[in-house]
Formats: structure tokens, C-alpha cells, sequence
């Protein structure tokens, strides 16, 4: 279970964060929104200045932040300057390709944390989109700066008749009896060397993306070489295919000829939670693939029963599941059509 604060916002930064990415580097770096809008003091009443101490302290949620940082980060100076900040500072530090990764994980960090209340957490999640990604992490930030960052004090000192401990026994006890019942994870599959037949539709439409990022006509694979943020993504996007494509497998094994059909659900499900997105303005089918790809990380998929499996279905699986509705025409490819 996910707790926001400082500490565990700024350990999910820092692994897409340009080297060097140190945990004093990345502190001064967020930080810097603070120090070089407000004048902070130290607790000898010099100026505040990040050490390697602190640094570390702070990211492993062993110390509080600073009082006056944390009233700094609720004033409207702070507030007002935060979105430019991280625009013009904190952006440019953050590699490209690292910039889903960093929405997914920040995303179930916030959804996973039972103490941030409902309303927040879709005013959260809502921004966290390729297209709003520095609102999204300015925003996320001064919220997090109002958390409390020691979360092992914040355990010791939770009511003995609190009823969260019991919950969370619950929780427990039932994870325990699914570990027990719940078939494993079907073996993922290796996406092969040579493009397969069933794979086309899919592969076609993300060149097609490609190609109307930069421009072009189209965009062959055996070009890919020539645009390394293309070949990358391209690896990825088949990787999360056959993520999907081995749990369409393993559910035909475990459930047979169900009606309805799990998978046909988780597909459903899907597209159901991503098309309000797909629909959405973009500048060129990469936008758009990027845009659909994040909201697919965050979704629930409740109603299928194979989310019910601990450990079947995550984001890789729902990313690739997209590919299967392009598959299927359910999506009709990434760049926009005059249809």
C-alpha cells in the first residue's frame, strides 16, 4: 500500500531524471521552486541549503520536511510560480522517454494511498497526461510537501482502535487465500523477431503514428534504426501486446468457453476507460498513442474477473490490450481520419 509524500514522489522522479540523478541533485532540483521564490532558513537560522544528509533522510521518509517549506508550498507565490518552474527547470531534467513510466507509477502511487481523499485523487489523475505532465508533477508536488514525510512515526502512532488495522488484516488474510487458489501468472510472451501475421493491423497504425509525427508519408520498420525514440517506443508496444495477447492464453486455459468471455470484458473495459481520451484534440498520432497509452496505465477494470488474479493484470497488459482493440477495429488507428 502507497503512501504520498516528499520522499516517495521524489524516489519516483528520480529514476527519470538526467544523470547525474542523486538524491541531493534531485532535492535541490524540486526544491529550488521553494528556495528561489521564498527566503528559507535553516534551523540555526542561516540559509537552507540541501546536504547529503538531509537528502537522504528525506527520501527515505526518515524526517519531516521543514516547517517552512511546508507553509511556503501552500502560499500563492508558490503556487502561481510552481507550473513555470517546473516548465522551464524541472521538464528539460526529465528524459523523454521515460515520461509514461513516470505518469503510471506516480498515478498508482496517488490511487494506492488510502489517506488522500477521493475528490483529490481524480483531480490528480486527471491531469496526468503526456499533455498536462508539468501541471501533473507542479501539482503533485506542493500537495506532496503537505504530507507528512515521516511515515514510520505516522504508524506508531495510529489508534489501537482504529479500525484501518483490522481492514488491513483483511486485506492480508484474503491476499493470503488468493496466493493459495489463484492460478499463476501465465508465462508472458517473447515478442519474436519477425513481425507475425496477427500482429499487422497494430504494427501498421504505430508506423502510421510515426510517420505523422515527423511529416511523413509513412515510416517503414526497417527505417525505425534512423529514429531511436521511434524504435524504442516500438519495442515497447509490442512487448505490451504480448503481454495482452498471454493473458487472452492463459484466461482461454483457466476459464474455457465462458460466456462472457474474460478477456472480451477486460477488452471492453479498456476501451470504455480510454476512448473519452483517444477522442480528445492532439497534434499527430504519436500525441494521441502517448495520451491513450497513460490513461490506459491508470484505469480499472473491476468487472473482469481476471483483475481479480494478484499479479495478472497491471499496465503493460492494459497498454497492450489498446493494440488488440486496433486489432479488432474497435480503435481505428492513432492518426486522425476524415471518417
Amino acid at each position: 500500500m502507497g503512501r504520498l509524500c516528499f520522499g516517495t514522489y521524489a524516489k519516483i522522479l528520480q529514476k527519470s531524471i538526467r544523470e547525474p540523478n542523486n538524491q541531493t541533485r534531485v532535492a535541490e532540483l524540486l526544491l529550488g521552486l521553494i528556495t528561489d521564490n521564498e527566503e528559507v532558513t535553516n534551523q540555526e537560522g542561516g540559509p537552507f541549503v540541501v546536504t547529503d544528509k538531509l537528502a537522504s533522510e528525506l527520501f527515505g521518509c526518515k524526517i519531516n520536511m521543514r516547517k517552512k517549506i511546508k507553509e511556503a508550498a501552500g502560499s500563492l507565490k508558490i503556487i502561481e510560480a510552481a507550473n513555470d518552474y517546473f516548465d522551464d527547470v524541472v521538464m528539460p531534467e526529465i528524459m523523454p522517454d521515460m515520461i509514461q513510466d513516470l505518469l503510471a507509477e506516480l498515478s498508482e502511487l496517488i490511487s494506492s494511498d488510502i489517506k488522500v481523499p477521493k475528490p483529490k485523487k481524480d483531480e490528480l489523475l486527471c491531469l496526468a497526461t503526456p499533455n498536462t505532465v508539468s501541471i501533473f508533477l507542479s501539482d503533485l508536488f506542493l500537495y506532496s510537501l503537505k504530507k507528512s514525510n515521516k511515515l514510520i512515526s505516522d504508524n506508531l502512532t495510529t489508534p489501537l482502535n482504529s479500525e484501518i488495522p483490522s481492514v488491513l488484516d483483511d486485506v492480508e488474510k484474503l491476499k493470503a487465500l488468493l496466493e493459495k487458489i489463484h492460478p499463476a501468472h501465465p508465462s508472458t510472451i517473447t515478442p519474436p523477431g519477425e513481425i507475425e501475421s496477427h500482429e499487422m493491423v497494430y504494427v501498421t497504425e504505430l508506423l502510421s503514428a510515426y510517420a505523422d509525427a515527423e511529416g511523413l508519408d509513412e515510416l517503414s520498420k526497417e527505417s525505425l534504426p534512423s529514429y531511436p525514440k521511434y524504435k524504442r517506443d516500438f519495442e515497447r508496444r509490442r512487448k505490451d501486446y504480448y503481454a495482452a495477447e498471454s493473458i487472452r492464453r492463459g484466461s482461454r486455459d483457466i476459464f474455457g468457453e465462458t460466456d462472457p468471455d474474460q478477456f472480451d470484458v477486460l477488452k471492453d473495459e479498456t476501451y470504455d476507460g480510454v476512448i473519452d481520451v483517444y477522442s480528445n484534440d492532439y497534434p499527430h498520432g504519436f500525441a494521441r498513442l502517448n495520451g491513450v497509452m497513460a490513461q490506459a496505465a491508470i484505469i480499472r477494470v473491476d468487472k473482469c474477473l481476471l483483475s481479480r488474479l494478484p499479479d495478472w493484470i497491471g499496465a503493460s497488459e492494459k497498454k497492450g490490450v489498446c493494440h488488440v482493440l486496433v486489432n479488432d477495429g474497435k480503435i481505428r488507428g492513432w492518426v486522425e481520419s476524415d471518417e
